[in-house]
């Protein structure tokens, strides 16, 4: 493969997807630059400024109303505009991961404080961030750990994060499970600053926002804890959950777990015995450093043979963001936002439209942002595919580019496609949304900017988005461009 060519393969994976502007300032780095610049991410500006209390204020009220539905569009912009690409790639595996669903924990702020939680912690240290989340009121709300007491421990948490989080089924017994459950009993939360005794007043909540403080916060309530001696795979003492976290990620099923989780996520499922071995030593001689293994992951023979590239089923994440920061979406929603807005300034109303299809054109492909569909996370791979979810895909078109949409995508995606032929206007077009065609399937393209009136239409934003609507259902629906 070419520079750019590995490059590119190193967006989709480690990215969220290789638009021809990411890819001119990335080629420009090299592959080595490239792997450092997206995993030392924390190093570089995000370019991306906008609070998610934005999205909760409006003309009716001053104090911020936020709705998971809002986070989630808040979460969308931030994947279409992010120069930090992998950080919000890895925010995404770790909501899979320690999977919480709006569901049941239907507050927005506490929504936003558990993403913000992954965030923090996305690429650091394993160990850390399962103590983090485990503290996180969302997840405690999610397996009713605030009901976790001395005397009548629930086992909800301590079973989902060995079975789940850690170590894998089939690698504790009951007994560590019940034993567990007792040293996370009266690990539980509360308003931020309040412990709980009253209801906060609105200029309590709004100076809390303005020093970038969460509304809850984790609470140890001492006289609900069961301060007796645990057992716990093999390990004696007056244990705390903290502790139990050291103990798990020590394990040696955790660091195979966990690093084949990782594989699977960036590169192909099923890894092979010496991938497995390998990515687990690096877990274990580096302290659990998920840096490290993420170098080890894009440093790997395996990451750059056949097997891998172009081989993964694009998740609706995958496919939808990708194909909207090709178009600079992301970018023509910002200009709407007044320059000088601050916490509590509204997004203007027409952001909202556009966010909302991205945002409902993933949930009717399957993946629904902050809304996964049980406490393991989604199926990936191929169970993203279906004929119904395929319909959504190729209908994505009709969202960008459908009657009443903002014509300056087609404008962009026009200019980006404008010659002198339709299979030079085609082949265009799969430079711009990354699709390596065959010259069968390319010709398939060709023809519907021809029945969209030719490529000369593509220079006029008006008649542009008719024959792109045409040409990027033909794309959309090939199956090559449904692999990343």
């Amino acid at each position: 493969m070419t520079t750019r060519e590995k490059v590119a393969h190193l967006l989709r994976r480690f990215g969220l997807g290789a638009s021809q502007a990411e890819l001119d300032f990335y080629e420009k780095l090299g592959v080595e630059g490239t792997i450092e610049r997206l995993i030392e991410y924390e190093k570089y500006d995000e370019g991306f400024d906008v609070s998610v209390w934005e999205f909760g204020v409006n003309a009716r009220n001053t104090l911020p109303i936020l709705q998971p539905k809002q986070v989630a569009m808040w979460w969308t912009l931030r994947l279409l505009t992010t120069e930090r690409p992998m950080q919000e790639k890895l925010t995404l595996f770790w909501h899979d991961h320690f999977a919480v669903s709006a569901s049941k924990v239907t507050q927005g702020p506490a929504m936003y404080q558990y993403l913000e939680t992954l965030r923090k912690h996305a690429n650091g240290n394993f160990l850390e961030l399962l103590r983090a989340i485990s503290k996180d009121p969302a997840m405690i709300l999610w397996l009713d750990n605030n009901t976790n007491v001395r005397g009548k421990p629930n086992e909800n948490f301590a079973r989902e994060v060995m079975e789940l989080f850690t170590m894998g089924i089939g690698n504790y017994t009951e007994a560590d499970i019940q034993e567990a459950a007792r040293a996370y009993t009266g690990w539980s939360f509360a308003r931020t600053g309040l412990q709980g005794r009253r209801q906060p007043t609105e200029e309590e909540v709004m100076q809390l926002l303005r020093e970038g403080k969460p509304l809850l916060e984790f609470q140890f309530r001492p006289l609900l804890h069961d301060n007796g001696v645990k057992k716990i795979l093999g390990n004696e003492g007056r244990f705390d959950g903290d502790d139990v976290a050291g103990i798990l990620c020590g394990r040696p099923e955790t660091s195979r777990y966990i690093t084949s989780k990782l594989w699977h996520w960036f590169a192909y499922p099923d890894p092979e015995e010496r991938v497995v071995e390998r990515l687990a030593k690096v877990y274990r001689d580096s302290g659990f450093d998920i840096k490290k293994i993420l170098y080890a992951i894009a440093q790997s023979d395996e990451f750059w043979s056949e097997k891998c590239v172009r081989k993964q089923v694009k998740s609706p994440a995958d496919f939808t963001i990708a194909v909207g920061r090709s178009l600079g979406i992301g970018q023509s929603l910002l200009r709407q936002r007044p320059a000088e807005s601050d916490l509590f300034t509204p997004i203007p109303r027409q952001m909202f439209g556009p966010l909302r299809g991205l945002v409902d054109s993933m949930t009717n492909q399957g993946m629904e942002l902050l809304y996964p569909p049980e406490v393991a996370g989604w199926d990936w791979g191929t169970a993203w595919i279906s004929s119904a979810t395929m319909l959504e895909r190729i209908k994505l078109s009709s969202v960008l580019f459908g009657q009443g949409r903002a014509t300056e995508f087609g404008a962009a995606a026009g200019a980006a496609a404008s010659s002198s032929s339709a299979i030079e206007s085609a082949q265009k077009l799969c430079d711009l949304f990354d699709a390596e065609l065959d010259g069968a399937r390319l010709n398939e393209v060709a023809k519907a900017v021809e029945a969209g009136g030719g490529a000369s239409t593509l220079s006029n934003p008006r008649s542009a988005t008719r024959t792109l609507q045409l040409a990027t259902k033909v794309l959309f629906a090939a199956p090559e461009f449904h692999f990343c």
